[in-house]
């Protein structure tokens, strides 16, 4: 696998980093909530013009590698909105069909759902697709921000949704967490170095230390498995049960970073001035839905028992016989 990226991907990755930071940055996701019509008039201009919502990441390579730097760059300051749902839906099918969210079983909330009229909602259990109905608006919650009431029902013209479109819709998440995260690891590191205890940094202390470490290894992590898993998906070589592994790295990168930046930061980390507590909430909702990371496990040790599972040491499809957990 090249780690290098296309210079044209990172020149868009650039671009929106530089959008995003001319319209407030994560002051974005504040003001959202605030207003939530910002969504429509100030950020979806924005990614319209720069031809994020047109990329297809099942495309050519670096059409593809634009999509999940410009998803990163987006997850930087978690854009609110919802980028990875629109970008999930295979080209062909998109005159047709606006975004696409993956949900086990039933699904009461999803976000964003209100910008949406033709939204299709892909059971991971194998249960089909129905369409996602939206019944209100977005209702503001702590930890869900955008959530807006749906119906999931049946009507969804026979739509059929490649497996691979489903598989990138996990990669597309993982990236955008892995902005998030890098967005956390970067204030941790900087409020270390500023804040001053007994006469030096704190990011001379041992304690401090090792947390900022954790961090790091924690965001590094994910973009390499986000970034493997997206190279196999576009190949044709992954599963199922490498886009849960990705979801599982994403949801252990996440509480990592999370539950160490808010040592580093201390009680500051907490206030709603802060960039920290805005980020956590606005990133709890892609870490719960689908599910979160004991029915990932679950799911995943199923998957790896049908189809195997390749990486550093290859595991063979097994006989069915794993226990559930």
């Amino acid at each position: 696998m090249n780690r290098a990226w296309a210079p044209e991907a990172r020149d868009l990755q650039s671009a929106v980093r530089s959008s995003l930071a001319g319209l407030g940055g994560v002051e974005l996701a504040r003001a959202a909530e605030e207003k939530a019509a910002v969504r429509v008039e100030q950020l979806r201009p924005a990614l319209e013009s720069l031809g994020v919502l047109e990329l297809d990441p099942l495309g050519e390579e670096v059409e593809s590698s634009a999509a999940v730097l410009a998803v990163r760059a987006c997850g930087e300051v978690v854009a609110p909105y919802p980028v990875t749902r629109v970008l999930s839906v295979p080209a062909a099918m998109r005159p047709g069909v606006d975004a696409l969210y993956v949900v086990d079983g039933c699904a009461g909330f999803l976000e964003h759902a209100d910008l949406f009229e033709q939204a299709i909602a892909v059971d991971a259990n194998g249960g089909g697709v129905r369409r996602a109905a939206n019944r209100s608006a977005a209702v503001r919650a702590p930890l869900d921000p955008f959530g807006a009431a749906v119906d999931l029902v049946d009507g969804a013209g026979g739509v059929a949704v490649t497996e691979s479109a489903v598989l990138m819709s996990y990669v597309l998440d993982a990236f955008w967490i892995a902005g998030a995260l890098q967005t956390v690891a970067t204030d941790a590191a900087r409020y270390a170095t500023q804040r001053r205890q007994f006469g030096k940094a704190i990011a001379t202390f041992g304690e401090i230390r090792w947390r900022l470490a954790d961090i790091a290894v924690a965001v590094d992590g994910l973009d390499e498995m986000a970034t493997f898993t997206w190279f196999q998906v576009r190949r044709g070589r992954a599963s199922i049960a490498d886009a849960l592994a990705v979801r599982l790295a994403m949801l252990e990168a996440a509480g990592s970073v999370l539950r160490n930046a808010h040592q580093v930061l201390g009680a500051i980390g907490l206030c709603e001035e802060h960039d920290l507590t805005v980020v956590d909430r606005h990133v709890t909702p892609t870490l719960i839905r689908p599910f979160g990371q004991g029915r990932t496990v679950a799911l995943l040790v199923d998957a790896i028992d049908r189809f195997g599972y390749g990486g550093t040491f290859d595991v063979a499809p097994g006989d069915g016989s794993i226990p559930t957990i």
